[in-house]
């Protein structure tokens, strides 16, 4: 009876193995597999500027004020790294606040110019203040939210999950005042996975972007969540292709499936909406698609496809993530960070 009973379970390890393995075989056979779509590869797109080593793996991009960048760190939340965009010289700085510093794991700093905004959105809120002293003053309370775009020290956006338990998109006001649009992410599978996505603002303009993760759209809003235009990527997956199931013991719905992601990252200046792509295009070798990152550019004005450039691996590190600031592009390559100047 013992020896049937470990044959089982040895059986049922070695085939859930096989069975993730499988998935996630096809899920990358799916990425590098021909998208019918090609990408427009201008000569001299960008030019490498300066590159500096950080000695440190744990930073994200935080924001700009003027000639500077900064970076948070994921696990130490009050810290803060502050960049020159030309020199790369950086000078460490400390959040602090009136009360008790006690962020949850996932919340994050971001800074608009002189703005300053702690977002936690399983406290639901945001915690603002000022450059000038780093100092966390006032906080805008709000539902429970999943991402946020904050617009000013009086007002945010956010994604959250609606009446329907889907994703719906919603604006907050620092004295209360909370509205909700459950008409924008529209639902393919679940209405929470397959709207999953990148919630960003176009710096210098009263506009907003949604990109899809799962499929080939992203919609440019107003900051009343108006709808300007529904866009597309240059890729032809319009359907999300995920699974989902449900766990019994605790009624959560979660992916069952390693799903086919589209758009990994974004991120704007005043001009340029830049998308990282997960898809091979067709114009392109598998060692392209391994070793180097595609940026797809589009027009933030109205969604049209413009020029693709590559961001190959460094050091032996991949692309971590990636922010423009006009018309420099700051490269995170894990501890390393790279400048690249925009010649488009």
């Amino acid at each position: 009876m013992l020896k049937t009973r470990l044959f089982i379970l040895i059986a049922l390890l070695i085939g859930s193995t096989l069975s993730v393995a499988i998935l996630y075989g096809t899920t990358e056979y799916m990425a590098k597999s021909p998208n019918a779509f090609i990408r427009k590869i201008p000569p001299f797109p960008i030019t490498a500027d300066n590159v500096k080593d950080l000695k440190n793996g744990q930073l994200y991009f935080a924001g700009q004020n003027g000639n500077y960048f900064y970076l948070g760190n994921r696990y130490i939340k009050n810290l803060l790294f502050r960049v020159d965009l030309k020199t790369l010289d950086t000078l460490m700085v400390l959040l602090k606040a009136p009360r008790n510093f006690k962020p949850l794991e996932d919340a994050y700093v971001e800074i608009d110019s002189a703005s300053l905004f702690l977002i936690d959105g399983i406290k639901a809120k945001i915690s603002t203040g000022s450059t000038t002293d780093y100092t966390l003053t006032q906080d805008i309370v709000g539902p429970y939210f999943s991402a946020a775009v904050p617009l000013s020290v009086n007002s945010f956006l956010f994604r959250s999950i609606g009446g329907r338990n889907e994703n719906v998109l919603g604006k907050q006001q620092v004295r209360g005042m909370t509205f909700v649009r459950e008409d924008l992410l529209k639902k393919q599978v679940d209405g929470i996975f397959c709207t999953d996505g990148i919630f960003l603002q176009v710096p210098q303009r009263n506009k907003v972007f949604y990109i899809y993760h799962y499929r080939n759209q992203f919609l440019s809003l107003d900051t009343n969540l108006s709808l300007l235009y529904k866009g597309k990527t240059i890729d032809t997956n319009s359907l999300a292709k995920i699974k989902v199931g449900r766990i019994k013991s605790s009624n959560q719905v979660t992916m069952a499936a390693p799903p086919l992601l589209v758009n990994k990252q974004a991120c704007a200046n005043k001009d340029y909406l830049f998308i990282r792509s997960a898809l091979k295009a067709d114009n392109e070798t598998d060692d392209m698609h391994d070793k180097a990152t595609a940026i797809d550019v589009y027009s933030v004005n109205d969604g049209k496809y413009k020029l693709s450039f590559y961001l190959p691996e460094f050091a032996g590190e991949k692309l971590t993530d990636f922010k423009v600031y006009d018309k420099m592009l700051v490269a995170l390559f894990g501890h390393y960070i790279y400048t690249f100047k925009l010649n488009f």
